[in-house]
């Protein structure tokens, strides 16, 4: 959870401009997945599910824990009782396979997190694949500057405040070299 911290306050919950040119602002930041499903399944280790929960809380996602019925948990029911003062931040629902390709059909959730490949369902692929959602499906990693890719998305601005060359109120702005 450290490199998850570390990571979202050097990188991804930051903007950079890397070129720094004079006369234009180019920035690149990372926005947080809105609506994001974390997706149990019953291979999922402690770490599994405990690490997405966190890396989405960090990233700022709003969640939804999505378990299969039938499901039960210590981890899970951990997870419940450490998150409560997380209010928002975090839902669990209990739903089946078709339950999850209907709220993905519907578009009301904007990424799922499964914690291995082998553990997605080919009902949920092929959902996916007609609705374009993307779903992330790597194994869990504990360095925070790859995991949290997964629950960002990465935006570019381009602001120009010069006018023909004229640099206004920012004329006398020092520009220093690229890192």
């Amino acid at each position: 959870m450290k490199s998850y911290d570390l990571h979202q306050r050097e990188e991804f919950g930051r903007d950079h401009d890397y070129f720094r040119l004079i006369g234009q602002d180019n920035f690149c930041r990372y926005r947080p997945v809105e609506q994001l499903r974390i997706r149990i399944h019953r291979e999922d280790t402690f770490f599994d599910i405990f690490a997405r929960a966190c890396a989405a809380k960090t990233a700022g996602c709003r969640s939804t824990i999505s378990i299969p019925p039938g499901t039960h948990s210590l981890a899970i029911t951990a997870l419940e009782n450490l998150t409560d003062p997380w209010a928002g931040a975090i839902e669990f629902v209990e739903e089946s396979d078709q339950r999850l390709a209907d709220v993905i059909g519907h578009s009301q959730c904007d990424r799922i997190r499964y914690a291995d490949p082998a553990r997605v369902p080919l009902r949920i692929r092929r959902t996916v694949a007609d609705s374009g959602l993307y779903i992330a499906d790597r194994p869990v990693l504990k360095q925070g500057r790859i995991e949290l890719l997964w629950y960002v998305s990465e935006q570019s601005l381009s602001v120009n405040y010069h006018r023909y060359g004229n640099l206004g109120a920012r004329a006398s702005e020092g520009r220093s070299e690229p890192p």
